[in-house]
């Protein structure tokens, strides 16, 4: 019978509970907020399996792995995906590519409560919930009986979890199954659900409305200066950067949010348990700066043979290069050391979240930052929109543009504080109707050459709509035209010099695409041919991550896959599968299965 006498020898796995045949293990919830498993002894029978899957009594000695791992950085070719994920979008690669081969997929979610759980789902459409770090215990009540009885029904799984959850697992099946493959990350503790309820119900209090979607580690602010981002239900959001956010400060500074077991965990270094472990490649800018475009870059270590030929079938929808263990490990210390308690009085801490606001908690127990860090941390975006200024030229009709279009004009919605960054020749025409939204940040007439006078145009017709969701250049002598009631959305990228965009009715570019000189884009024809079923305009859409060539041209009613390649030169009159290239005229698929870098 399991018995809890040191609560440092117990993660809250819950394999023991999951084993137990006749339910006589449950689980309560102690003063700071993490579960320990309690027995009733009039239901226990002494069978003693709990003990047995216990990973802090027992490590499965059956799960054979590499002594060292194959080390990657890698990121996901899906701009969109790496952006909305903790590190480079290499989780998201992984379960797609599961979900594609009828499997399924295990992982944390957040609970209406903001608990997290753990699912088990095969359906694609929840690998949104599944994507990105929750930083709290998981609760994984039935998970293991679940996953068992698929794998039994020959289902293929893969389950993301943290070490002490895997090695539950395994003692929990007692073997490696050939359709099992266990993805584990690099774990800095996991932190108390009182902790993190108390702090939103902070945020919920302040913004007067309840939470509809939280992300730890959101990149507005990039992947380096990684935020808290909450959107509320009444339309509001926070989004607060690591040196600023209380929560972060008190999870990365403070030491008192985590687990008892974190602080000795037996389950660091390697060889790891699991098939793959994931976590952010700290320190990649230092190795090989050519991986990191702060927007994430996921640290892949193979540790099976199952592991690699899963991470090699994702050649084309990643990036990767591979590494050496010991450049891995120099910036990331949780690699192979546990958390550092802190110096703060734990029980006093707990004590006082149970009587005042976190906001009053933080400012007793959370070091505050020095004078320096705080203008330090001032200065960051400041420096960043310096630079940018500075590329802007010191024009009067330049600076009237950055004004007016950022401050004053009625047309123009912006989340961030800065959304257009014209150069000097830029000429703006944008009707009252039409309407200019600006969630990054838009800089035009990006000039290759200084001393150039070429203009940058951009006209908005009446009820024409254009939103910028992702940092975007439009180089000089580039023209944007949205005919009546046309809508162009820019999800990041550039468009390079004498590129024309024509929309009357709806261009969408995905992120990370770069479109070459003399590109035309044009959902529109001008003029109408009188033949039945004539349409004068069909909405066009480019994926994430896709290359167009120098003078090539892209026709209404055309959808291009993600990744594609559009060679110079062709005429793209029909869609272009997802990483294939098109050439010639009219443009024809010549190859397939291609990755660009």
């Amino acid at each position: 019978m399991i018995e809890i006498t040191d609560k440092s020898k117990c993660c809250g796995c819950n394999a023991c509970g999951d084993v137990c045949p006749t339910e006589a293990i449950s689980f309560e919830t102690d003063f700071e907020g993490f579960w320990y498993p309690i027995v009733d002894k009039e239901l226990c029978v002494e069978c003693g399996l709990c003990i047995d899957v216990c990973p802090h009594i027992n490590i499965v000695d059956n799960i054979l792995r590499y002594k060292a791992p194959l080390v990657h950085a890698a990121y996901n070719n899906e701009q969109e995906i790496r952006l909305d994920s903790t590190s480079g979008g290499i989780f998201s690669a992984l379960a797609n590519q599961i979900f594609d081969n009828g499997g399924y997929v295990g992982g944390a979610v957040y609970n209406n409560d903001h608990s997290v759980s753990h699912i088990i789902t095969n359906n694609q459409g929840r690998l949104s919930e599944l994507r990105s770090s929750k930083y709290l215990q998981s609760h994984m009540s039935n998970t293991f009986q679940e996953v068992q009885k698929l794998l039994k029904s020959n289902e293929k799984v893969l389950i993301c979890a943290a070490p002490c959850q895997i090695i539950g697992l395994y003692n929990y099946l007692g073997k490696d199954y050939e359709n099992l493959t266990t993805c584990d990350f690099i774990c800095r503790g996991v932190n108390s659900t009182k902790v993190f309820k108390k702090y939103m119900d902070m945020l919920e209090r302040q913004h007067k409305s309840k939470a509809d979607k939280i992300k730890f580690k959101d990149k507005t602010y990039g992947w380096h200066r990684f935020s808290m981002k909450v959107d509320f239900k009444n339309g509001k959001t926070y989004c607060k950067d690591r040196y600023n956010d209380l929560y972060f400060i008190g999870y990365l500074q403070s030491g008192n949010f985590a687990r008892p077991s974190c602080y000795s965990c037996p389950f660091k270094g390697f060889p790891q348990k699991s098939d793959i472990t994931l976590a952010d490649f700290w320190g990649i800018e230092n190795i090989d700066p050519s991986m990191d475009q702060d927007c994430g870059t996921s640290l892949v270590m193979i540790n099976s043979d199952k592991g690699k030929v899963l991470f090699d079938s994702l050649e084309k929808k990643v990036t990767s290069k591979q590494f050496t263990i010991e450049q891995a490990a120099k910036a990331n210390p949780a690699m192979n050391s546990s958390l550092e308690p802190s110096n703060d009085n734990r029980k006093d801490f707990f004590e006082d979240l149970d009587q005042y606001p976190f906001e009053q908690v933080a400012k007793i127990h959370f070091p505050s930052p020095s004078f320096k860090t705080k203008v330090k941390n001032k200065l960051i975006p400041v420096k960043k929109h310096i630079k940018t200024c500075l590329q802007m030229g010191f024009s009067v009709h330049t600076w009237y543009n950055f004004l007016y279009y950022n401050f004053f004009c009625k047309q123009v919605q912006k989340t961030k504080r800065i959304g257009l960054y014209p150069s000097k020749y830029c000429r703006l025409s944008i009707d009252k109707t039409a309407q200019l939204v600006f969630k990054s940040e838009f800089q035009m007439g990006a000039k290759q050459l200084k001393s150039s006078h070429l203009e940058t145009r951009l006209l908005m017709e009446p009820r024409t709509k254009m939103v910028v969701n992702g940092e975007f250049r439009m180089f000089c002598n580039s023209y944007i035209r949205l005919i009546k009631g046309g809508e162009l959305i820019l999800n990041g990228g550039f468009i390079n010099e004498n590129v024309q965009i024509t929309c009357g009715s709806k261009i969408s570019i995905g992120g990370g695409c770069a479109i070459g000189r003399d590109v035309i884009i044009r959902d529109y024809d001008a003029h109408v041919i009188d033949e039945p079923g004539f349409e004068m305009s069909k909405p066009i859409t480019i994926g994430n991550h896709v290359w167009i060539g120098n003078r090539a041209i892209i026709q209404k009613g055309v959808t291009i896959g993600d990744g594609a390649i559009i060679a110079a030169g062709a005429i793209v009159t029909k869609d272009v599968p997802k990483h294939s290239v098109a050439a010639g005229v009219p443009a024809k698929i010549i190859k397939n299965n291609v990755k660009w870098l």
